[in-house]
């Protein structure tokens, strides 16, 4: 049987007590060097990650057995602790999640997917996510219910923008506006001939995002670039709404305030106009 060596268990302990210093250390460095650049922020993790490392070598070269094993798992824990201190300054304020590309990540379909109880869209035609069928028809039967609509604040399919938008991107100057007609026909068939309680609405001016809000405490978000591709290239951010604090300190908030002020300003849709 192994028997801890008491100066070995004290050499882990100060040495672990040096990395936790120097990783506070860093902490601290790391705000102070942000003010100049916030580009230094991204190598807190990298400084963590180095010092780690160090440690564990030198902890693997003085220490055996049962020590090394107490000695790495307190390290382990130190580690943790500041890196759980450095993602939660994001989960804070809502952000607790990222895609680089929107395909790579919630895409379209699995954004469907996570629907169970309510969603509401912002976007140029939803045509993204009326395309994967079999999901749209799911979600809406989830989401349907009496007394809470499904909103789709979208283009009016005749706005000349789109053709320029279609331009731009090389394609027939009026595929974006046929796409939207086509979408507008699918969402319609969910309000008419499935009962679902959907409202449509027509906002004023091309948006700066394309929001989807899920089940009232998920927000997908991504930004346009009108005229280069579909946009699933596209970064998208998964920003949660906190109710264990003020609903101001949450970026859910602002995005959900402007989706909210569109609404209010767009043009109801009447289920029948543009599918003919």
């Amino acid at each position: 049987m192994q028997v801890f060596n008491t100066n070995n268990l004290l050499n882990g302990v100060v040495s672990n007590a040096i990395f936790a210093f120097l990783c506070w250390l860093a902490t601290k460095l790391s705000k102070v060097l942000e003010r100049r650049s916030p580009a230094y922020r991204r190598l807190l993790l990298l400084v963590l990650a180095i010092l780690w490392i160090l440690l564990n070598i030198f902890l693997y070269k003085n220490l055996h057995g049962s020590e090394f094993l107490f000695a790495s798992i307190l390290s382990f824990s130190v580690a943790a602790f500041f890196t759980w201190k450095e993602l939660n300054q994001f989960w804070q304020i809502g952000l607790i999640g990222a895609d680089r590309q929107i395909s790579k990540g919630v895409d379209f379909k699995r954004s469907l997917d996570l629907c169970s109880n309510s969603f509401e869209f912002l976007g140029v035609g939803a045509s993204k996510l009326t395309k994967e069928s079999n999901s749209f028809e799911k979600a809406m039967q989830r989401c349907h219910r009496s007394h809470t609509p499904i909103k789709f604040l979208l283009c009016d399919p005749t706005n000349p923008e789109l053709q320029a938008i279609a331009r731009q991107a090389g394609r027939d100057p009026e595929e974006y506006q046929r796409t939207v007609r086509e979408s507008l026909r699918i969402i319609a068939q969910q309000r008419i001939d499935r009962a679902r309680n959907v409202e449509v609405r027509f906002y004023r001016r091309l948006p700066l995002f394309r929001l989807m809000f899920i089940d009232g405490w998920l927000c997908l978000a991504s930004h346009y670039v009108f005229g280069e591709g579909e946009g699933s290239q596209l970064p998208q951010l998964h920003v949660r709404r906190l109710h264990s604090q003020r609903d101001v300190q949450s970026l859910y908030e602002p995005f959900r305030r402007y989706f909210q002020e569109l609404w209010d300003e767009a043009t109801e849709w009447d289920f029948a106009s543009y599918l003919k």
